[in-house]
Formats: C-alpha cells, sequence, structure tokens
C-alpha cells in the first residue's frame, strides 16, 4: 500500500545571520541564569512560623506573641506563634537550628539556650554560632529575688544570714539548667558562701515558693503581682540598676555585692543559610517592632527592657558570651 503523502508548507531559507547578531544572542543566553540567579526570590509569600521554647502564658510568650504581631504587620503574612518549652528553651531553638534557612521559621529564644554555660552544668546540643543566624536582640528581663512568707528575712542581708547558719536548709527555685533564674541562685551562693538546694525545671516555681516548698526564687517581673497581694516578699534585684516597675527594690550589688548581674535577654534567630537579603529584612522589622509604641510598652509592662540591637551587635554577644 503506498505510503500516504504529508503536504510540508514550503519555507523560504533565511539568511545566515551575521557574527554580530549571533555573539550577542550567546551572550543574552549565558547572562540569562545570572540574572535569573541574581533575582530574589519573593519572600514572605506564605506564613512565617516563630518557635517560643517557652510555655504559652509565660513572660517570654506574650513577648513572642507581641512581636508577632508586629512583624505580621509589616511582613504582610501571618506569623504563627508555636510554643515548644522543654529543656531550658533547647528543644524549641534545636527545631530551628534544623530547619530550612528559607526564612519560614524563626525562634525568639532566651540567652541559656544560646550561649551555654559548662559552670551551671549545661551543653548545647547545637552550635549556636553555626547553625543559626542572629537576627536582633529584643529585651533584657532583670529577675526578682522573692521569698516565701514562710523564709523569717526581709532583706538580702538577713537572708544570707539565715542561709549560712543553716547549711543546705534553705532552697531556690529555677525554670532549668543555666537559666538566669538558676545563674542568679548559684551566684548569689557563691558571692556569700552559701550552701543551698538547687530545686530545676519547673516552668513556673511561683507557687512553690508561695506555698513554702522552695525557700526563693529569682523570679521575672510576673511575681510582683503576688508581692503586692503579699503572698511573696520581694527582696532584691538582679539587674544592675532598679528595676522602674520596683523603684523601691534595691539591687544584689547595692546589697553587698557589687558587679552582681543575673539577667535574661531575648533574641531572633533564623536557621543558618537564611539569605542575608531576608536577615536584613528580618532585623530592620523587628527593630522597627521593638522601636514602637504597642511592642515597647508591652515589654515594659512586664519589666523587660526594650533592646531592638542590629545582627552584628546581637552576633558579637553570643561570640563574647561563648568565650
Amino acid at each position: 500500500m503506498p505510503m500516504p503523502l504529508i503536504a510540508v508548507p514550503f519555507v523560504r531559507p533565511r539568511r545566515r545571520p551575521g557574527r554580530g547578531w549571533l555573539a550577542a544572542a550567546v551572550l543574552c543566553c549565558c547572562a540569562a541564569p545570572g540574572l535569573a540567579l541574581a533575582q530574589p526570590q519573593a519572600w514572605p509569600e506564605r506564613p512565617v512560623h516563630l518557635v517560643v521554647p517557652f510555655a504559652a502564658g509565660s513572660a517570654p510568650d506574650a513577648m513572642g506573641r507581641s512581636l508577632a504581631e508586629s512583624l505580621a504587620r509589616e511582613l504582610g503574612v501571618p506569623v504563627i506563634v508555636e510554643n515548644q518549652p522543654g529543656a531550658g528553651g533547647t528543644i524549641g531553638v534545636g527545631r530551628v537550628a534544623r530547619a530550612p534557612g528559607d526564612g519560614y521559621t524563626l525562634v525568639l529564644s532566651g540567652d541559656a539556650a544560646i550561649v551555654g554555660d559548662a559552670r551551671f552544668g549545661v551543653k548545647l546540643p547545637y552550635d549556636p554560632v553555626a547553625d543559626l543566624v542572629p537576627v536582633s536582640q529584643i529585651a533584657i528581663s532583670p529577675n526578682i529575688l522573692v521569698v516565701g512568707n514562710a523564709v523569717p528575712a526581709h532583706s538580702l542581708q538577713e537572708l544570707v544570714a539565715l542561709a549560712r547558719s543553716q547549711p543546705w536548709g534553705l532552697s531556690y527555685a529555677s525554670v532549668g539548667y543555666g537559666t538566669s533564674s538558676h545563674r542568679g541562685g548559684e551566684l548569689l551562693g557563691r558571692a556569700a558562701g552559701l550552701e543551698m538546694v538547687h530545686v530545676p525545671g519547673s516552668a513556673s516555681p511561683l507557687p512553690d515558693v508561695v506555698g513554702g516548698r522552695v525557700s526563693m526564687f529569682f523570679a521575672n517581673a510576673a511575681a510582683l503581682p503576688l508581692v503586692r497581694e503579699g503572698k511573696l516578699r520581694a527582696l532584691a534585684v538582679s539587674s544592675r540598676e532598679r528595676l522602674a516597675l520596683a523603684p523601691e527594690l534595691p539591687t544584689v550589688a547595692e546589697s553587698g555585692y557589687p558587679g552582681f548581674e543575673a539577667v535574661a535577654w531575648f533574641a531572633l534567630f533564623a536557621p543558618r543559610g537564611t539569605p542575608p537579603g531576608i536577615v536584613a529584612r528580618l532585623e530592620a522589622q523587628a527593630r522597627s517592632a521593638v522601636a514602637g509604641a504597642a511592642v515597647r510598652e508591652r515589654l515594659q509592662a512586664m519589666g523587660a527592657l526594650p533592646v531592638g540591637s542590629d545582627a552584628a551587635t546581637l552576633a558579637g554577644l553570643v561570640a563574647a558570651a561563648g568565650r
């Protein structure tokens, strides 16, 4: 059977392009991939997740939610807060340290989960310098040394005298090893030569102090309502300056231990590999948020000192603390 004929339209041959045109075409083809790579991918195109490695309802959680609200307005996408407490914050921070560096997973961490401290039994399961990208230090949070009403001490001097008279008879609570509440108790014990029992781990030790199950606790400003209700007694603050919310309280340094300081700080980090352009935008938005009235007033209301540092300053802080 004869093969069918297929009509093929006649196309007049075109002239061969000149060398100049051909060279230009080659340059364009070679340059196109580079141009495409140079163009930053649109970000953000979907919700950003902010991991807060503390329990819902805690002061760091409130700090994270306030920051998330401001970032969401500036970025134009939802910023979803995810609480992942445990192990002094290292569980949540570890999750972000392993996350893709695409700008969609961030962490608001306390200092204990970033710098660690072998003196206080803290060994981090990740490298905070290699695995995380600093964005901005958000705030510093001084602590208040509180005791229960069953403790017969109305000043730090009286508390120290009581502890010296009862070796291992007094205890101090903390929210975890290496946290500012732990450092406060350890540093006070070393400075005053005290022997006390450390009771770690509770996400909220205040009920234990109120109930007399633990003698003392370096708490954040969340303890002040209980102090004003007469359920706790505040003796001193752990920062180098007095606390604006309770200016009547002396510092530990003023109470006989010069140079004493045990404060927490909180900062925003991204996973390693996050593009510098995204980090720069996050830094600018975080600093703008902290400078804004809404976030600043929220931080001050919880006894925190707003910071809003640049990324380089935060990187220097982490490097210095790790030495």
